[in-house]
């Protein structure tokens, strides 16, 4: 178990302007993140919560989980019902047009995807933030938008996406073929106007939570009434693990139960993609929850002394980059947890440079 830490709950309206150099993300931040459709062509601005952990900014800065709610729900509750699970995290929990996400055929005809993209972008220029840490985590129909961003972002500080209760429909995926909305979704196209084919960005973490007595989000695939058709959880899962790299059959659909818990785990990729198969119904169970903490726990694991130093001479200098180039493209020189090598690590080497 972690220890678990208090948070500070601030509701703030987000600005397009930057945060300049030397700012922290806290109470007194004060941005706008603003958007103009059909329903709002006057513009409309997305009301955020930030929740902040009292506990002592890591080396490399505070990791964020962004909270997606659910169809009728709000962002600041997600704070006070998640802040458990992700104690050393900076919470970030944004609330949608009429209380919802715009997928297909919901009340909101939001440009939702572009919303997380500049929001995550706004988030990662505060000097407190750890922006190679930016995790998505989704609950329902924010799961589904969790996924979205999964499938369309290439932010590659978004390290971790974890969908509950909602997993690939099949307007994410079909065919062979991960599609994104090229127009914005539209319920008067085919696949709800999912129709350009996108390639995942490679190296991230994903955790999907689907319940097999789910009234809402059929688990062994189907037409839901929500208005979209779902593949199969265990399908999903493997198709998710393809695209980061898994090559080879799914796994055995009866999955590892988790000590006795009714909980089922199917783990790709030494666990970097991951699927909970529970009977929770549209919700989560204590081992379920229990997971999550651990699974955004351990992302990445923390070094000890600074971040960078490979050598343990407690400074990150030449040496320490001479190693580094040593190891690429194998996980010797690995600090962002991706299992490689590359130039997301030498940027974080980088930045600790001479610390």
């Amino acid at each position: 178990m972690f220890r678990i830490a208090g948070y500070i709950v601030f509701v703030v309206s987000l600005s397009i302007s930057n945060p300049s150099w030397g700012e922290d993300l806290g109470p007194s931040t004060e941005i706008d993140i603003e958007r103009s459709w059909s329903q709002e062509p006057a513009g409309w601005s997305y009301p955020v919560s930030i929740g902040m952990p009292d506990e002592a900014m890591p080396v490399g800065g505070y990791p964020v989980c962004i909270i997606l709610h659910g169809n009728g729900g709000e962002g600041a509750p997600m704070i006070q019902q998640f802040r458990r699970l992700f104690p050393s995290h900076i919470l970030v929990a944004p609330s949608g047009y009429e209380r919802s996400w715009n997928i297909c055929r919901e009340q909101s005809k939001a440009p939702d995807v572009s919303m997380v993209a500049e929001l995550t972008e706004r988030i990662q220029g505060y000097d407190n933030v750890n922006a190679e840490a930016i995790r998505i985590m989704g609950l329902s129909n924010g799961a589904s938008l969790a996924n979205a961003v999964f499938v369309e972002s290439d932010n590659p500080g978004i390290d971790s996406i974890c969908a509950v209760v909602s997993h690939l429909s099949d307007v994410f995926y079909r065919g062979g073929n991960f599609y994104k909305a090229g127009e914005g979704p539209s319920t008067q196209s085919p696949f709800c106007g999912y129709d350009t084919v996108v390639v995942p960005l490679n190296g991230r973490r994903y955790l999907s939570v689907s319940n097999q007595n789910d009234a809402i989000i059929p688990y062994t695939g189907g037409w839901s009434n929500v208005g979209i058709g779902f593949l199969d959880a265990r399908d999903a899962i493997h198709r998710v693990a393809e695209s980061q790299g898994y090559v080879g059959d799914a796994l055995p659909a009866a999955g590892t139960e988790i000590d006795q818990s009714n909980v089922f785990e199917y783990e790709y990729l030494d666990g970097r993609v991951a699927h909970l198969r529970g009977f929770a119904n549209h919700s989560m169970n204590p081992t379920q929850e229990a997971y999550i903490e651990a699974f955004f726990a351990a992302w990445p694991v923390e070094a000890e002394g600074i971040l960078g130093d490979l050598n343990g001479d407690e400074r990150v200098d030449g040496a320490d980059l001479g190693l580094m180039v040593a190891a690429w493209k194998t996980p010797g020189g690995d600090l962002n947890g991706d299992g490689t090598t590359d130039g997301a690590d030498l940027g974080v080497l980088l930045s600790n440079w001479d610390l």
